[in-house]
Parts: structure tokens; sequence; C-alpha cells
């Protein structure tokens, strides 16, 4: 088996690619290569080339990054059936690992990955690319767009364009009306927020799910109710401070298959794909692939 890892180097702390190709080196009968990206997005050309490269050989590619890093790089593969994934965290949030609970810790040792089992897991695909976590639009969507618009603030404090965002996308964004269908079933209205969870938090801190099945077919939804300012704050708290009974009173909560999503009036909307912001689409289908990713973890690890 030939490893190929793919370092983000703007992830984690400063020294994380020099630390890993170390560790790398000293890991005996090893047969690896390593590649650092150059900008976001160059993970999808990368497993583009490499694939094509090394074609017919046994590959297991190791995502060492946040979940944008995996995300870019699941995009890549021709047929992703046929390679084996590893995630080596050192992104921000890294949060699909948090369906694996207790044991997430054990994914940041690299010899835990390379020894690994391989586990089959779902994962989203939608005609904007794939996507492991989640897909989302509303308040979450209008928040990395308004990153972009404060990133100049980094000059003043590293955190500051994400709070700003937050603050405008609560108390400014507008809701807006969509036709949401979920495996057949349509809901119209006003929402603040739709989420589409393969995985069960995003954000770090955004908490849908106290956890999730990652190999049956079938993610979760949950579609936020149309607030804005004040009265979205209850829902906020209940989502970050993880008060899973209070969510039949702020949002519908169910599982679904398949997800059709379009704004009402028709007009474009933007998506956050795993904490990639994809703009102006006109509507997302959103398939969940039954058991189509095949995923390194550490031995005798599974989600909880």
């Amino acid at each position: 088996m030939l490893h190929i890892f793919i370092i983000n180097p703007f992830a984690g702390h400063k020294t994380f690619a020099d630390d890993l190709r170390t560790k790398l080196a000293s890991i005996k009968n090893l047969n690896y290569f390593v590649f650092n990206t150059r900008y976001a997005g160059y993970e999808t050309e990368l497993v583009q080339k490499i694939q094509h490269i090394f074609e017919g050989e046994q590959l297991r590619f190791y995502c060492c990054g946040g979940s944008g890093t995996m995300r870019n790089m699941l995009n890549g593969f021709d047929d992703i059936s046929k390679v084996e994934v590893a995630f080596f965290p050192c992104g921000l949030t890294n949060d699909f690992l948090k369906v694996f609970g207790s044991e997430e810790h054990r994914f940041h040792h690299i010899e835990e990955l390379i020894y690994g089992d391989v586990i089959d897991v779902d994962y989203i695909r939608t005609e904007h690319g794939i996507s492991l976590n989640t897909v989302s639009t509303g308040l979450d969507s209008n928040c990395l767009l308004k990153m972009n618009d404060f990133r100049i603030l980094r000059l003043m404090n590293e955190d500051l364009p994400y709070t700003i965002s937050t603050l405008y996308s609560i108390f400014v964004s507008n809701t807006y009306a969509y036709e949401v269908v979920l495996d057949g079933k349509v809901y119209s209205d006003k929402f603040a927020e739709i989420f589409i969870g393969n995985g069960c938090k995003f954000g770090g801190n955004m908490n849908f799910a106290d956890t999730t099945c990652v190999n049956d077919g079938k993610a979760i939804y949950r579609l936020v109710g149309n607030r804005r300012g004040f009265p979205l704050l209850p829902a906020l708290l209940a989502v970050t401070g993880k008060k899973y009974e209070k969510f039949d009173k702020y949002m519908r909560c169910g599982d679904c298959s398949s997800v059709l999503i379009r704004r009402a009036d028709g007009s474009p909307f933007n998506i956050n794909q795993d904490g990639d912001l994809i703009r102006n689409v006109t509507e997302c289908n959103i398939q969940i692939v039954h058991k189509g990713l095949k995923l390194v973890v550490p031995k005798g690890v599974r989600a909880e």
C-alpha cells in the first residue's frame, strides 16, 4: 500500500508540517509520499494528479488539516469508492470526528491511523460537490459571507471578523422563504437555518445532535424557524448549550436520505459545505451516499 499525506501547512500550529514529516521519517517500512498544499482548493488538484500518477496502486490518502482540507481532498477523486481516506486533524474544529465521542483524541496520533481499521461510512453528495460533515444555509452561510467582507479586521484581532459577522447574521441578515423537500415531503416556510448533517456538529460549538449514525444512509435535518435578532437567541443557546430536549420548540427535527433546497421566489442563495461557502446556487440537491467512503479509524474505534 502507498500512503499519501496531504498537508495543509496553514492549519494547526506553525511547526505542524515539519513535525509530521519528522515523525513519518521515523516509522520503519512505511511506503509514503508527502505533499503540501499551496492555496485553498489545491488539495483537489493534488488528488487528481496523484491518483493518475499512481494508477493501479492501492492508495490511502491522509487529510492532514481541517474540515475544509478534507472536503477539497474528497472532491478530487475520480472514484471515491476505490481509495481509503484518513483524517489526521489539525484544523480549528474538525467537526466530523465528534461522532467518535471519547475516542476522538486517538485520531491525533498518526500511528493510530497508519495501523488502523477501515470502516465504511456515509458521505454527502450534491451537484456542488462532496462534503463529509454538513450542508447548510441561513445563519451560518451569512456568517461565512460576512467574514470575507470583514477580513481586514484581522489586523486588529484574529477572531474579530468571526465575531462581527456572527452578530451581523443574527441581528441584521434577513430570513427567506424556502421550499425544502425531505424524502419527498415538502416544507415551505421562512427559515433562519437549514442544517443537513452527516455528523452532529459544525462551527466548533454548534451542536445539532448528541451523536449520529454515520453508516445508516441517513442524515439528520434541523429546520430552524423564522427568527432573527433576540428571538433567535434561545434557539442558539439550545444548540451551543447541547439542550437537545428543547430542540422541538425551536426547530423541525428528523432524518432523511435525500433533500432538495431552493428559495421560494427562485432567487439564488449561498450554502455552506463543511466550512466552504458556495455562492449563488439556484437549488441544492443532497443525497446521502450509503457507506460510500472507506474511512480509516484507529483500531477498534467506531462511531458512538
